[in-house]
This record gives C-alpha cells, sequence and structure tokens, in this order.
C-alpha cells in the first residue's frame, strides 16, 4: 500500500509518498514533482489541470490513500478558500481514497512514535512525510 501525505500550503499541495517495506519500516519514495501547484483558483481550466495533475501523479506512483494535513477553519490560522478548494481536488482524485489528520495527532506522533525521518528528506516535506507516515503506522 503506498499513501501520499499532503500539506496544503497557500496555493499548492506538498506530496510525500511513503509505504511499510520488507521489516514494516516507513519508506519514502523521492519523487519530482514533490509540489503542485494551483495558478489560479478562479480559472476552470487551472483546477481541471490541477486535478489532471494530481490524477497522474496518483497513478504513476500507483497511490491508493491521500492524508491531507487538516487545516483550521475559521480563527487566526484558518487556512484560506484557495487551500480547501485543493483539499477538494485532492478528494476528486479516480480511485483514491482521502483521509484527513490533525496537527495534533502529527505532533503527538512525532515525538512519541516515529523512529526517525528519512534521509534528505526536504524541510518542506516534513508535515507531508508525517501525514502519510501516521496513516501507515496507525491505520
Amino acid at each position: 500500500m503506498r499513501i501520499c501525505g499532503c500539506e496544503i500550503s497557500a496555493k499548492e499541495v506538498r506530496l510525500a509518498v511513503v509505504y511499510l517495506n520488507g521489516d514494516r519500516d516507513v519508506e519514502m519514495l523521492h519523487l519530482k514533482p514533490t509540489r503542485i501547484e494551483l495558478e489560479d483558483d478562479t480559472s476552470e481550466a487551472d483546477l481541471r489541470s490541477f486535478l489532471a495533475d494530481l490524477q497522474t501523479f496518483s497513478r504513476e506512483h500507483e497511490i491508493d490513500t491521500f492524508v491531507i494535513k487538516t487545516r483550521a477553519k475559521k480563527g487566526r490560522m484558518a487556512g484560506g478558500a484557495v487551500s480547501f478548494k485543493i483539499e477538494t481536488l485532492i478528494q476528486l482524485v479516480d480511485g483514491c481514497d482521502t483521509r484527513f489528520v490533525s496537527p495534533v495527532a502529527l505532533a503527538n506522533f512525532a515525538k512519541k512514535d516515529l523512529e526517525g525521518y528519512p534521509e534528505k528528506l526536504p524541510v518542506y516535506l516534513k508535515n507531508a512525510f508525517l501525514a502519510g507516515a501516521h496513516a501507515l503506522t496507525k491505520g
């Protein structure tokens, strides 16, 4: 099973594909691209292109499930409208399930259950990796 951890930031989604190796340890695929950007959220063509890019990414990398790090819906730290459009587009990818994980659950997982980060993990992919690893190990 391959899971794609997602962190949505501004007008892009950051993607980290993880799986369990033969020893049941979490491994991450080192891929290009690791981000998909939504150019213009008011353009139907750009929305369709973003969804097509997600579909292609999921097919090429045999993704079973997307796991999205949730964002606040209101308040000072609320996610923007564009980020919620991106979240919806991820949920529309054919053949993939979508799940959500809270930032609190990720922080607890990183402190108590994670044995380490993959070598050469870019800082901007840390939360996406955590989301995927959490889903693999916590079910």
